[in-house]
């Protein structure tokens, strides 16, 4: 690859530039609190898997600060366990009066220090191999040890309400794909009809609502039926930080426990081929209800993300990235990776494009997550194409919260940090333009070894 079809050195010093442009926009520090906004001027509180998300991508920065955010994050540990989804940490932003309306206004969905009842995906375990990769830093993963154990050993033990390994969320947001396609159905949302425009914004709020009603209580929320998902981002993530949690107790001398999380991890995928494969899509589904839990057969690019996780199955892992990942009518498109297909969105009303994640968008964080797949499991070439084109997209576009899969086009909220995950993409596959000394191995903990591949 090479010319126009390559990357350059230049490409990795404007994608950085950038990167640490936003950075310094939305960053927090007081005292020992260290971590960023995801925008400041929309999201100004600290967000859990944004965090995972800026310590990864400022890993190429400044490891340093990317241990500190991560430190900060685990410091927010509910007392039942759980890392919130969002916390209201003071910061200059905080203080504007329209903020300040909305935290009123919506104070029940916070306990008394600021601290969300929600979850979020952990990307912050993963987050958290990245770094100490690079730091080495034995004394930093000892002190945040504990708060690992206990946010991830809240997902796994508190959240299988099953108890079939698999993590169940109880509101869309807690999926980080707040409104995705694959909700729809339990919603009662008809794509094609504009009262679900008008419904698509009330739901999450009355859903939170009666939720804070039980408490968040997994049991009653179980039992009220609700909203009971047992999603794909939050476990394939879950995979993932089981894994970095074996490999990082290695590291400090608790070869035990790293033995109980690549058990776990084992656990949550098996349950995965078992309750979410569809052998006719040839895909995941989630499952949905609690008294009869069904799966949710629309396909989004969370459908394909075990690719992600290093324990797929290979005939599974192969049909995947073969007949939907690289596939230009589903998502290897002109601009990639779209979370949704534009055969999906095909005659869907124009309602959803007011939604995240139900319209026509690309999200880097997904993005991400499917090229560290396919780069690990022998698609070298297609991992460093997709990447090429997702960096040339953001730094035509600028730092924006997601872009339209149509055009490319950056959209909704400018100076948003996520696209900065970017720069550990062309670590990991275009390391010989990158001035980051450590690399990456492509190998993933499942890694195939295959014959190279030209790029499509």
């Amino acid at each position: 690859m090479a010319g126009e079809d390559a990357l350059e050195t230049r490409d990795w010093e404007a994608l950085l530039k950038e990167s640490i442009k936003v950075f310094h926009i939305n960053e927090v520090e007081q005292n020992d609190i260290y971590y960023h906004m995801p925008c400041c001027h929309h999201y100004p509180s600290l967000f859990a898997w944004d965090s995972g998300f800026h310590a990864v991508a400022m890993s190429h920065i400044d490891a340093v600060k990317a241990a500190r955010e991560l430190e900060t994050l685990f410091n927010q540990l509910s007392p039942d366990g759980h890392l919130p989804h969002e916390v209201l940490l003071p910061n200059l932003y905080s203080h504007r009066w329209m903020r300040g309306l909305q935290t009123r206004l919506m104070s029940w969905e916070y306990d008394g220090r600021g601290a969300s009842h929600m979850i979020d995906p952990p990307s912050y375990h993963f987050a958290a191999e990245i770094v100490f990769k690079k730091t080495g830093d034995v004394e930093w993963l000892a002190r945040l040890w504990p708060a690992m154990v206990a946010s991830l050993d809240y997902l796994l033990e508190s959240r299988d309400i099953f108890s079939n390994g698999l993590i169940t969320i109880f509101h869309p947001w807690e999926s980080g794909t707040d409104l995705s396609p694959q909700f729809f159905a339990t919603l009662k949302l008809k794509p094609n009809s504009r009262w679900s425009d008008l419904r698509a914004h009330l739901i999450p709020i009355l859903l939170y609502a009666s939720n804070r009603m039980r408490q968040w209580d997994p049991a009653r929320l179980a039992g009220a039926d609700s909203f009971v998902c047992q999603e794909l981002v939050i476990n394939c993530l879950a995979v993932r930080a089981c894994l970095s949690m074996a490999y990082l107790a290695g590291k400090i001398g608790r070869k035990g426990e790293g033995l109980h999380y690549a058990a776990a991890a084992g656990r949550i995928m098996a349950a995965l081929d078992a309750l979410c494969w569809d052998e006719e899509a040839g895909c995941y589904f989630p499952l949905f209800g609690y008294r009869n839990p069904q799966q949710s057969k629309r396909i989004t690019a969370a459908s394909i993300l075990p690719v992600f996780t290093g324990l797929c199955a290979p005939d599974r892992r192969e049909r995947m990235i073969e007949q939907l990942l690289l596939n230009p009518i589903y998502f290897r498109t002109e601009y990639p990776l779209p979370f949704n297909t534009l055969a999906a969105l095909q005659g869907v009303g124009d309602w959803i494009e007011n939604h995240l994640w139900s319209g026509h968008c690309i999200w880097i964080n997904i993005c991400w997550m499917l090229v560290i797949g396919l780069g690990e499991n022998g698609y070298l070439p297609e991992a460093r194409e997709i990447t090429m084109r997702l960096v040339r997209m953001i730094l035509k576009e600028g730092f924006y919260e997601y872009y339209d899969s149509r055009s490319g086009e950056g959209r909704r909220i400018r100076d948003f940090t996520w696209s900065a995950l970017a720069l550990d993409m062309m670590a990991r596959f275009w390391p010989e333009i990158t001035d980051d000394k450590q690399g990456y191995s492509v190998s993933g903990p499942e890694a195939i070894s295959r014959p190279p591949r030209s790029s499509l």
